[in-house]
This record gives structure tokens, sequence and C-alpha cells, in this order.
């Protein structure tokens, strides 16, 4: 009778599991996708570095004392989420921070920010509302000062 019981709720338990194995999708998850982390680049323009709790952009400055460019220090989002939308696109959601902050700190002045991001292929990344395409290299760029 116990052992009946026992099959019984294996059945049950399973059952559940198989009918709410789905990810969904308009659930949004903590963190990057880790298909876009990483640093990005727009020529020798501008970067965009995706870590696993934050995003971070900003101008690069060309320095003739070291021969090469500089990743100034980036503003971006904090605490982010994400959402998958399909088709390599993700809906990317979190707080503002600016170059001078902490970006482990929501401040007063950080707003709340929503943009979308679509993975091309590998090497490249499509931000869908400034229409700019950004490129990741396997190794950083020789023009890049570290």
């Amino acid at each position: 009778m116990r052992s009946q019981k026992l099959i019984v709720l294996g059945f049950l338990l399973g059952g559940a599991f198989l009918l709410n194995s789905d990810v969904k999708a308009s659930a949004y998850h903590s963190g990057t996708p880790k298909a876009l982390r990483g640093c990005w680049y727009l020529g020798k323009q501008s970067y965009l570095q995706y870590w696993k709790r934050h995003t971070g952009m900003n101008k690069l400055q060309y320095s003739s004392a070291y021969g090469g460019y500089l990743r100034t220090n980036p503003y971006g989002l904090t605490y982010i989420k994400y959402k998958y939308l399909g088709y390599h696109t993700y809906r990317i959601t979190g707080w503002t921070y600016s170059s001078y902050q902490d970006f482990r700190i929501i401040s007063p002045t950080s707003e709340k920010y929503t943009y979308n991001v679509r993975l091309l292929n590998q090497h490249q990344l499509y931000l869908i509302d400034r229409q700019t395409t950004y490129t990741k290299y396997s190794t950083t760029p020789s023009w890049i000062v570290q």
C-alpha cells in the first residue's frame, strides 16, 4: 500500500514537472545573457561592455602618449535584468549610473532604462534603439591600450 502511494506521488510530481518545464518568454532573468558578455567596439569611436551584473559604455579617447585608444570610465546600467524576445533578441533593463558613480549603488538621480539588442552573430551586436552595430574581437584590438 505504501509503495503504491509513493508511485502515485512520483507520477503526480513528475507530471507537474513535465507540464511546467517550459521557460516563459515573459520572464525576466537577473544579470546579462552570457552570449553578450565581453567588450564590443564601434570602430575606434566607442565601446560597450557587458559584465555579469552591469553594463558600461563610453567613447574611446586617443592618447598620443600611449600611442593608442583608451577606454574612459564607463556609464551604463546596473542591477540588470533581461528577457529573451526570440530570434537572438534581448530586452535589457536596469538602473542608470554615470561615469563618476559607483555602479553598485543606485543613486537618487538614477533612472530605470530599457533597450533591445540583437546578437547578429558571434562577433556582431546590433543595438536596435540606436541602429548601431558593434563588433567583438577574439582578442583585444592592437589599437586599444590597456
